[in-house]
């Protein structure tokens, strides 16, 4: 049942760090036109390095795509300091909230896979699941790096 938990709790952080990446792409869009070339490509990267990949199962996997996010977030937050007009624009508003609880969103289901593999770890410390786990071949799990 914990492992159940933990894939669920994993499986929704997944979802949730997708549909951010998504709100970011939207926002990159938006200012294709207004910012230069190299910016641009530089986000989209870190855009395409946040995709699903073959180890989108790991927490390390995880943090880094978080991490890819942020900055993609933190250059446009910079952009639009400078640019009040594009604050104003509906559409801008409307991806920057999602982007916004998107990632609060992430930072939740992190928060709750955390607890459930606390919990998992903390069971297979304790006699006599420990033995049982060593017997089955269960395992003790990372947690994910909260941003």
């Amino acid at each position: 049942m914990q492992e159940e938990n933990i894939r669920n709790a994993l499986h929704q952080t997944l979802v949730q760090l997708s549909a951010e990446r998504e709100a970011l792409e939207g926002l990159t869009e938006l200012l294709k036109d207004v910012i230069d070339a190299e910016l641009l490509q530089e986000m989209r990267c870190s855009l395409e390095n946040a995709q699903d990949g073959g180890e989108a199962r790991q927490p390390e996997w995880i943090s880094e795509r978080q991490r890819e996010l942020l900055k993609v977030q933190n250059k446009i937050a910079e952009i639009s300091e400078s640019m009040q007009l594009l604050q104003t624009q509906e559409t801008y508003q409307k991806y920057w909230k999602a982007a916004k609880s998107y990632e609060h969103m992430v930072e939740t289901s992190g928060l709750i896979y955390n607890d459930s593999v606390e919990s998992y770890n903390g069971m297979l410390r304790k006699m006599p699941d420990r033995i049982a786990a060593g017997i089955f071949g269960f395992h003790r799990k990372k947690l994910i790096e909260i941003m």
